[in-house]
Parts: C-alpha cells; sequence; structure tokens
C-alpha cells in the first residue's frame, strides 16, 4: 500500500495541511498511521466529511453554510505573518488582479499601497484614494486590513504627518471603505477582512460569508478573526464612494463620442491590467539610453500611445510641447509620422533631443570615434604624471583642502591656471562658479583635455554626438550625488577618496552610445523613416513657432510641479551646460533656468484665483491655511501649466486627440489630483475628456527620494503613479 504525507494528503483534498493533521489525531481517516512525529495516510483513504460547525443565520438570503475554523497562533504585530492567517490567504488568493490598501510590508496583492512612506508599496495614497482609482467591477480580490479603530486611525494618520480630523475616525471612515470595496470588485471576487469581528463587508454591499478563521493567541490578546467573502449580488453602493470613479463622470455620460472615440477607448479597455508596466521592456533601447534626463517618460509609453491611436485613425503630425530628452520624438520618427514638433525651453533638453533625432552615418561615426579616443590616450600618455599628480600638489604644494567650498572650492580656476604654467599644460580650464567644489582638480584636467579634443571634430552632427556622451561622463566623475536630480555633494570624506577613471568612463558611454545610434539608424532604414522633426525653444506657455489647427496627436508628460521645489530641471542641467559651453549662456543664465520654466515665478503673499479647476481651489484652500508661501509655488505652477493648455488646445486639430501623461504629488499633506485639474483647464478651453488610464508606471525615470514639503531633511518616496488622458478638441 502506498502512503502520502499530510501536505501531499491537503493538496489532493484541497483542505491545509493543518486540517489532515486535525483529523488524523482525532482518529477520523481510516489507516492513517502515525511514524514518530509525522503522520502518513493511505494513498485510497475516503476524505472525511466535515463536520465542524455550520452557522444557520436568521436570514435566509445569507449563505447559511459558513465554514468555521479555529487555529491558535502565536501573536505577530504584522498579521500576515501568523501561520494559520497565512496559509488561508495563500488558499483563497485567486488569479486576477488583487488589491491592498493596507499593505504594510506585505506583497501578496497584484498591487499594494500603504500611507506610511516607510513601506516598499505601489502606491503611497490614503486608502480611499487609492480605491477610487479602480474601475467599476475590475478588481477581482482585495485584501483589506484596516485600522479598526478611531484610536488607531489617529496613530496611523498622525505617524506619517496627516491632520487627524472628526471624519478621519468616525465610522463613516470604514463605511466609505466599504462603499468603494462594494464599488470595484467584480460579482464572483472576493474580499479578506482581518480585525476583532467577522461582519465583513457585509450583505447590504453585495457580499455573502464564506469561511470564517478564529485565531486565539492566549492570555489577555484579542482573537484575530479572519473572514473571506464572496460578492453575489450588486449592493447598496450609493454615497460619497460611488460618486468618485475617475474614470466616468457625469459629464461623461453626457459624452458625444464619435465612432472612432469608441473604437480608441474599446481598445483602451481590453488592455490587460499590467499592460502599461513595461516591467520587461528596455526602455533604453535605440538613443533613448545616449543620456540621462529627471522624470523621463519611459518609451514604451509613447510607443504604445501611437500605435493605438494609428490604428483608428491617420497621425500625419504630432506634437510633445514638454519634449524633455525628446522621448516622443524619437517613438514619432519610428512610427514613420511625417511631421515631428517638438518643444522645450531647457537648451539641455533642445540639445539631447536634436542629437537623438539626428540619423548619423554610422561608418564615418565609428572612425571619428576611434581616432578621438586614439588622440585623448596619445595626449594623456605624454602629460599622465602631470596631470595625475595634480591633487597631491594642490593638496601639499598650496595646502588646499579639496573638500572645501573656499579655497579651492571658489578658486579652482586661479590654481589651475598657476599649475599649467609650471607643468607646460595646453589646457583650456573652464572658469564658472564653485567649479572646484563639483570637481577636483585631475578630474578638471582630464575633461578639459577630452573637450579640447572633441572640439577638433569637423563634421558638427558627429562632435554634437560625441558632446552627449561628454555631458553624460560629468555625472559620475563629478563630486555630485549621484542618485539626486538636485544639486546635492558628496560627502567630504567621500569627495576625500573619489578617484574617477574619467577617460575610462568617457570610453565606455561614447562606445555604448554609438551601438545604440546604430540601432536607431537601422531600424529607421528598414522602417523607410523619412520623419521632418522640427524642434523650438519656446515657454510652453507661447508656443509661437507651431502652426495653429495642426496637430493631430499631442503625446506629453508636463512636469509635475516647480522645478525648485520638485524636478529641479535646470540644477540637473547646470554642470553639463557650464561645460560644453555650446549655447551662448551667461553663467547668470545657467543659473536661473529653474526660474524660467513652469512655476517659475513666486508668489510669496498670497495671489488672486482664476484657473478653472474646482479641484485645485479646495486643495489651494487647504495649504493656504498651512503655509501661504507654499500655495503660492502651487499656484505658480498650475497658473503657467494652465496657460500652456490654453495654447496646446489652439495647436490641435479639432479631430485631433491629446495624451497626458502626469503624476499626482502631495503637498503639505495634500494630494494634487493633476489629472483630474487638467481635465477641468482642458475643458474650459473646448477639449473634451473622454477616458483615463490608471496605472502605475514602475519604469517611470524619477529620482528615488526627494523633499515635496520642501522641508530640509524630510523626504518621501517620489509618486510613480502615472495617469494618461484622451482629449478631444470640440472648439477653439
Amino acid at each position: 500500500m502506498n502512503f502520502l504525507s499530510v501536505a501531499q494528503t491537503a493538496e489532493k483534498w484541497e483542505m491545509t495541511p493543518r486540517r489532515v493533521q486535525v483529523l488524523c489525531n482525532e482518529g477520523r481517516i481510516d489507516g492513517a498511521q502515525k511514524v514518530g512525529n509525522i503522520w502518513t495516510i493511505p494513498e485510497n483513504a475516503q476524505k472525511p466529511e466535515d463536520a465542524r460547525k455550520k452557522i444557520t443565520t436568521k436570514t435566509k438570503r445569507v449563505n447559511e453554510n459558513i465554514s468555521i475554523e479555529r487555529v491558535w497562533a502565536m501573536p505577530n504585530k504584522n498579521t500576515f505573518d501568523i501561520k494559520p492567517i497565512n496559509q488561508l490567504i495563500k488558499e483563497e488568493l485567486t488569479d486576477g488582479l488583487w488589491i491592498d490598501p493596507f499593505a504594510n510590508k506585505n506583497k501578496y496583492a497584484t498591487i499594494t499601497n500603504d500611507l506610511s512612506l516607510e513601506f516598499d508599496t505601489d502606491y503611497h495614497l490614503d486608502a480611499f484614494e487609492f480605491m477610487k482609482m479602480f474601475d467599476t467591477g475590475s478588481v477581482d480580490g482585495v485584501l483589506y486590513d484596516p485600522p479598526y479603530s478611531p484610536r488607531q486611525v489617529s496613530e496611523c494618520y498622525n505617524n506619517v504627518g496627516y491632520n487627524v480630523t472628526w471624519d478621519t475616525t468616525k465610522a463613516s471612515f470604514w463605511g466609505n471603505h466599504k462603499r468603494e470595496i462594494s464599488r470595484i470588485v467584480k460579482i464572483g471576487g472576493k474580499v479578506i477582512t482581518f480585525g476583532w469581528n467577522s461582519g465583513g463587508i457585509g450583505y447590504k454591499y453585495g457580499f455573502e460569508i464564506e469561511r470564517i478563521l478564529l485565531v486565539p493567541h492566549g492570555g489577555w490578546h484579542n482573537d484575530t478573526i479572519c473572514t473571506v467573502e464572496i460578492k453575489t449580488h450588486d449592493g447598496e453602493i450609493t454615497g460619497q464612494g460611488a460618486q468618485n470613479n475617475r474614470k466616468t463622470s457625469d459629464k461623461d455620460t453626457n459624452l458625444m463620442l464619435t465612432q472612432i472615440d469608441k473604437k480608441l477607448i474599446t481598445s483602451l479597455q481590453a488592455l490587460p491590467v499590467d499592460y502599461w508596466d513595461f516591467k520587461d521592456s528596455d526602455v533604453r533601447e535605440y538613443t533613448h539610453g545616449i543620456h540621462n534626463y529627471p522624470a523621463m517618460m519611459v518609451c514604451p509609453i509613447s510607443r504604445n500611445i501611437i500605435k493605438l491611436v494609428k490604428k483608428q485613425r491617420n497621425v500625419d503630425t504630432i506634437f510633445d510641447p514638454f519634449t524633455g530628452s525628446g522621448t516622443v520624438l524619437v517613438e514619432a520618427m519610428l512610427a514613420g509620422i511625417n511631421t515631428v514638433y517638438g518643444n522645450d525651453i531647457n537648451p539641455l533638453a533642445l540639445f539631447l533631443s536634436k542629437v537623438k533625432t539626428t540619423k548619423l552615418d554610422i561608418t564615418l561615426l565609428q572612425q571619428e570615434v576611434q581616432s578621438l579616443l586614439l588622440r585623448i590616450n596619445d595626449v594623456y600618455s605624454q602629460h599622465c604624471l602631470q596631470i595625475d599628480n595634480a591633487d597631491v600638489v594642490m593638496k601639499n604644494k598650496y595646502s588646499l583642502d579639496l573638500t572645501s567650498k573656499d579655497e579651492w572650492g571658489s578658486n579652482a580656476p586661479y590654481y589651475l591656471e598657476q599649475y599649467k604654467k609650471d607643468n607646460y599644460l595646453n589646457l583650456d580650464i573652464p572658469n564658472f562658479k564653485n567649479i572646484g567644489y563639483w570637481f577636483k582638480p585631475r578630474v578638471i584636467l582630464l575633461m578639459a583635455l577630452i573637450k579640447s579634443e572633441i572640439n577638433k571634430i569637423e563634421n558638427k552632427d558627429i562632435r554634437n554626438f560625441v558632446f552627449v556622451a561628454f555631458s553624460e561622463t560629468i555625472r559620475f566623475v563629478s563630486n555630485r550625488r549621484n542618485g539626486e536630480f538636485k544639486m546635492f555633494r558628496m560627502p567630504a570624506k567621500k569627495v576625500e577618496t573619489f578617484e574617477p577613471d574619467v577617460i575610462s568612463e568617457f570610453s565606455t558611454i561614447l562606445n555604448r552610445n554609438v551601438v545604440k545610434m546604430n540601432d536607431f539608424v537601422e531600424t529607421c532604414s528598414e522602417r523607410n523613416c523619412k520623419s521632418k522633426v522640427l524642434i523650438y525653444k519656446n515657454n510652453a506657455t507661447s508656443l509661437e513657432n507651431v502652426p495653429d489647427n495642426s496637430i493631430d496627436l499631442v503625446v506629453t508628460s508636463p512636469p509635475y510641479g516647480d522645478s525648485r521645489t520638485t524636478v529641479a530641471y535646470g540644477e540637473y542641467s547646470r554642470l553639463s551646460l557650464q561645460w560644453l559651453d555650446l549655447f551662448e549662456l551667461t553663467d547668470k543664465e545657467i543659473m536661473s533656468i529653474d526660474k524660467s520654466l513652469m512655476g517659475g515665478s513666486k508668489f510669496r503673499n498670497g495671489f488672486e484665483y482664476t484657473i478653472p479647476s474646482k479641484t485645485l481651489k479646495k486643495s489651494l484652500e487647504k495649504i493656504k491655511d498651512i503655509d501661504l508661501e507654499r500655495a503660492g509655488d502651487v499656484y505658480s505652477f498650475y497658473f503657467d501649466l494652465t496657460n500652456s493648455i490654453a495654447k496646446i488646445a489652439a495647436k490641435t486639430k479639432k479631430d485631433g486627440y491629446q495624451f497626458w501623461v502626469v503624476g499626482n504629488r502631495t503637498v503639505k499633506g495634500e494630494i494634487l489630483l493633476t489629472d483630474v485639474i487638467i481635465t477641468e483647464i482642458a475643458e474650459y478651453y473646448g477639449l473634451q475628456h473622454i477616458y483615463t488610464i490608471d496605472r502605475n508606471i514602475i519604469n517611470k525615470v524619477m529620482p528615488a527620494q526627494n523633499s515635496p514639503t520642501n522641508e530640509s531633511g524630510k523626504k518621501s518616496s517620489t509618486l510613480t503613479l502615472s495617469l494618461i488622458h484622451i482629449s478631444e478638441p470640440t472648439r477653439h
């Protein structure tokens, strides 16, 4: 006779190993034998009937056969780590989309959320706001382990700096959650709740209890109660939560949709839930990967937007009014769009976009690169001792502290000129503010050497291509912290020991970029790409160079806030612009780039609200009560964004489409719903909102941390939520 283990039997009978052991101990499995501490069970043993207590409810509308099981376990502050609860979750979790609004450290759900930035979850939103992101009837299951008392709610919110009010802690807190869960869970979907009672979500919200697990912990500990419910019918979901499906508003129900609109919406709705994640995609392919840039839109987003629209209608012209490093422009070329418009105000962004979209003669490029690297190494070999000893001489001969902002930091050009004379070095040293603070002597000399040899390349397009590699090298050889988009220097101790291999870094980046340009040129050739690319330097609030009523498709990702307090595009670009010396900009102009970008104007002492968005007005009123100046920063950004939307509307054809890829952010504890705000502003300027896609774009290139509160030392994880809007102009 063959015997099975407890685990094998549990799998065969579709029950927990714990339950099989209980049945063995009760003598209810014929032929079961205990060998030492292990039960063995005959392969042909019959599964016993479930004799556990059945509960009969007072009303026949609720499931009369609820499975109730009681299993003792040691307590654990993390509910999901309690062994029988962990087993239950694994048994009950089905395929499909599961969400966890209070995830803590848990990773069982498909999409996780926790208000606290301490935990590595997909989102850091209020649980209610998190659940509002999902379509009606789109979720297969919810793991729901919220704080279960006003005291716990209060503690939870206070720990992350939120203001706790009566509304936050009263019973409606849970009622709103239940209505929202009822809305988003599909018929047949599950909810597993955890807490001190077995009520779960409840029948009036569409759910019937299937299973209850009681977990006593002994002593004075309360039992943990797990309730598994199935959604069997549409419940009573009226109230606040039901009104907040962000994909469909009251206005949306009265839309005058064209057949193309309907086809496009249908194609978007048919996409799988993880379609926009691009987990396994190469987001650095072609010329996308030749240079880093803050908050880059990952290339498959624009690629797939273009593809989806082109299936439904002709796209002859495309426009990105916030071009950045040119992601949309490259993808538009690869898609064969005839006329491609780009626009930005940052000189580095314009430079990168131009280089990325300029197809080069690969044979000539390879020859020039090979010749350049040979020249650099030849010059270096002649002067390696003088260059490599620069740091030591500056410290010993001139008694300079190379980590100090004074002396060396602010006077580096003076000392290097002296050093050049003493060592017969013929190199042009850049003279910009605090160059010594950001670069050590040896690094400056090597970068000057490389720059000198690049300038000897006669072909302008190839020379600019090589300067992109030079600019990217600056990031890796400077004293600035690499994971930041703002200008923060390494700690002094790290600067002291930092000795980058400048020539090797440059060579590696340049050779990599040649490969990427080759891939881009070959793909363009295979697809017979003949796009006309026009890139302009305009403020997005003016856009003088782009013809009115000329654009079929707008694909753009605007800044998520003003540069001073969010992603500092100007700061990020500063060292490259100072070294490249290609743009006829004064040092003062370079230093003040952020002031010329979105939200550059400051409103320190208040403002007269004129923006056509009720959502923004409500948020600003809350921020004003906390910090008037910070509210002014927020208003300044959205004021510029409003003017930009008006201009972009004028450039778009009457039957054109606009895709806005945006991320929401938090200021002073208030979530700024930029996607909703843009929709409201766009409608004021004659644009019709059609559809919103809420997705976690995990590959969004953002800094790991920033300081959105503008408070020194206070950091939070950068939001990764990206939203895609489609708008169709109805008038101008």
